[in-house]
């Protein structure tokens, strides 16, 4: 059945325009008190707070290792410190004064170095078991810390009381078991920055009811080990609890409640006007790959960097390590994923090509009766399963510059009615103004998903008058995961356009959308009525995954010098290609001055073994004969490379996407600092089937950065 017969049977009154709905009387903010500027903050973890400095297999500070540290670009530092077994439970609970010296020289060789410094007490086991017997004690330490930091710079040398009360510590009795030590600390550091966290060892819903004094220079605090069953598997110390070691992360559920504790920390912010900091984070690296803890660290980093608050990490060497001091060198990866500047390459995560060459899943036979009656129906005219609600196009908007209104008119078609975008300028990034498509069904790993929508070009400042749109099928919770990343030129005229892509995570129907990106220009658009299937790689045909459409040259921005070479082969607007390889990694850009202005940066350290260790594979989506002559045009540019003429090599290789990955007419060519266009001609020496083929770039010839923009491939007539 073609389109327009199956849309006409949705009734202009069935689509649904955005309610409006009455202002809400905003609550009145709570007083601000000013951030703690911890930043970046690493933990000098099982050291000071062990039994003794080196036990628990750890090794003394050195003062290089501050150093290190502040050159790697932390902000600060904390020191956990353990007190109560250097020091006596009866009056005046004198600490060790060997041990007050090692402490006060690790604060100074950081403040040399110019780190902020958390000073805390770590461990002081008697006051979880007695808190009220033992707040005297633990006062009578804090006087003597109180009084040999006398004078310190209170910018950058601040007191955390107790570090993750627990047992019979608890918020009934917190503020006053620490009391004594408050006062002391007050009488010589009256305005000194003092740190206080939460029961049930200081977790982020401790926040919920954490008591504070009164006291404008007290700052919050919390930890971060969540998921707990991933973070601390096969931890040997968290016995008879000890979670079993296997638990993948992020699981949908994570995703989830990463989100719900994102907004928690906003929430918090709001209700009390205090940012409170992450004191500890981090995944036990006795059952946890490498790979995979870069990966934790970077999705919980990126998650909560845009509310603000600073992150100390668990921590620089020992457990936990982001320091390797066998090796005297950085754990690969890890400093990158907080953030910092990091020369090292992180181990591949798993390849996209992998993914996507998951068989997808079968339809659930319980499909249709997830859906109503009268999307049940829909179903039944279109390829595949529906998984969104084409009636509505009251998509939840956001941006700073997007206007979104509703028109309705019988010419506009599919439905009668449409979504008005005007964007009044271009954004940083196209996600940056953005309407969302909500989705009904998960979407499995594997699975083909294809979004269709009418849409026209009111106005565009772009040099050809064509409005840009942004596809992306994606979870709507931090870290806003996706796939399928494509740009959509498109006309004056309504026109039905389709973006299809190969899931390659699990989408909980909970969170997923497809995010209508609309912020690539300065621009006005209508879009109509849109439909979302799995399972079909085309709504307009009954086209399986094995035979995908191919888009129309003609609406497709390139070169003018190239549209003549022949046939289009690919899909230059979806950048779903095939990354691989364990000698590299490579990251998504947006590059507005080339064509579709999306690229790919791709970097390796040093030169790999096989040049393969670092590729990426471009679709073909015909058939390939034996005999077919296809042109490749790259387009592309060198960051860096460590090679003879500073120029970035790139083998080229026309195969197989799938084991043994079969192919021929290795090419090699080089590029310079400026973006170039390279044209890679193949003769086919052997046929492959709709959607095999690949024109793979091969980057581990030389330790190097390159940025690949559109890959254009052709057909000759």
């Amino acid at each position: 059945m073609n389109l327009k017969a199956f849309v006409s049977l949705l009734p202009l009154a069935a689509l649904t325009l955005a309610p409006m709905t009455a202002p809400v009387a905003a609550a009145a903010p709570a007083a601000v008190t000013k951030p703690l500027p911890v930043g970046t903050c690493i933990n000098l973890g099982n050291t000071l707070e062990a039994e003794r400095e080196g036990s628990w297999g750890g090794v003394p500070v050195r003062q290089e290792d501050l150093q290190r540290i502040a050159d790697a670009g932390f902000n600060t530092i904390r020191l956990p410190v353990r007190w109560h077994n250097k020091s006596s439970n009866k009056p005046p609970y004198t600490v060790d004064p060997a041990w007050m010296d090692r402490v006060q020289q690790i604060v100074d060789w950081a403040l040399a170095a110019k780190l902020n410094v958390i000073l805390n007490s770590h461990h002081f086991d008697p006051i979880y078991d007695d808190p009220a017997g033992v707040a005297a004690w633990h006062g009578g330490v804090w006087k003597q810390i109180a009084e040999r930091f006398k004078g310190y710079p209170e910018d950058t040398l601040w007191f955390e009381l107790e570090n993750e009360p627990h047992k019979n510590l608890n918020h009934s009795n917190l503020l006053k078991t620490l009391a004594p030590a408050l006062a002391e600390v007050r009488k010589l550091h009256p305005t000194r920055a003092v740190i206080i966290g939460g029961e049930n060892w200081s977790g982020i819903k401790s926040l919920e009811t954490l008591p504070l004094p009164d006291d404008a220079n007290i700052h919050p605090t919390f930890h971060y080990y969540d998921p707990f069953l991933y973070t601390h598997q096969g931890a040997e110390w968290t016995k008879p609890d000890m979670p079993p070691v296997g638990r993948a992360f992020p699981l949908p559920e994570d995703t989830a409640q990463l989100a719900r504790d994102v907004e928690a920390i906003r929430t918090y912010i709001a209700r009390t006007g205090k940012t409170p900091f992450m004191g500890e984070v981090g995944a036990y690296d006795g059952h946890i790959p490498l790979a995979d803890r870069v990966k934790y660290h970077r999705t919980i980093h990126d998650a909560f960097a845009p509310t603000g608050i600073g992150m100390c990490m668990w921590a620089y060497t020992n457990t936990f390590p982001f320091f390797d001091h066998k090796k005297g060198e950085w754990l690969p990866g890890l400093r990158g994923a907080i953030g910092l500047k990091d020369n090292t390459v992180a181990p591949p995560a798993p390849p996209v090509a992998a993914a996507a060459a998951q068989a997808p899943s079968p339809s659930s036979s319980s499909h249709k009766s997830k859906l109503p009656p009268e999307l049940a129906a829909f179903d039944d005219q279109v390829p595949g399963d529906l998984i969104n609600d084409p009636t509505r196009i009251d998509w939840a908007t956001y941006g700073p510059e997007l206007e979104a209104s509703a028109r309705q008119s019988a010419d506009i078609p599919g439905g009668g009615a449409a979504r008005v975008f005007n964007l009044k300028s271009r954004g940083s990034f196209p996600y940056t103004s953005s309407a969302n498509v909500p989705l009904i069904d998960d979407v499995a790993s594997g699975e083909q998903v294809t979004i269709g929508f009418y849409a026209r070009t009111v106005s565009s400042e772009r040099s050809d008058g064509k409005g840009t749109i942004g596809v992306r099928f994606q979870e709507n919770v931090a870290p806003y995961d996706g796939f399928g990343d494509t740009t959509v030129l498109v006309g004056s005229d309504w026109q039905w356009y389709e973006v299809t892509a190969r899931a390659t995570r699990r989408l909980r129907k909970a969170d997923a959308i497809v995010t209508l990106q609309l912020a690539g220009a300065k621009q006005k658009l209508e879009i109509g009525q849109a439909i979302v299937v799995k399972n079909a790689a085309s709504i307009q045909t009954t086209q399986t995954a094995a035979a995908p459409t191919l888009k129309d040259a003609a609406g497709i921005e390139m070169p003018d010098a190239i549209r003549a070479l022949g046939q289009l082969v690919n899909d230059p607007t979806n950048r779903a290609w095939g990354h691989g390889g364990a000698g590299g990694s490579w990251q998504g850009l947006d590059v507005p001055e080339i064509w579709l202005q999306k690229a790919t940066r791709f970097t390796t350290t040093k030169v790999g073994e096989n040049r393969w260790d670092l590729v990426t594979g471009v679709p073909i989506v015909p058939e390939v004969k034996e005999g077919d002559q296809l042109v490749a045009v790259v387009i592309g540019r060198t960051i860096s490379a460590q090679t003879d003429d500073g120029m970035g090599l790139v083998y080229a290789r026309l195969q197989s996407g799938t084991p043994p990955y079969e192919g021929f007419g290795d090419k090699a060519f080089k590029l310079g600092t400026k973006w170039q266009m390279i044209q890679l001609p193949f003769t086919a020496t052997r046929g492959f089937g709709a959607g095999d083929a690949n024109v793979t770039l091969h980057f581990a010839a030389a330790a190097q950065t390159i940025e690949v923009g559109p890959v254009y491939i052709f057909k000759k007539n």
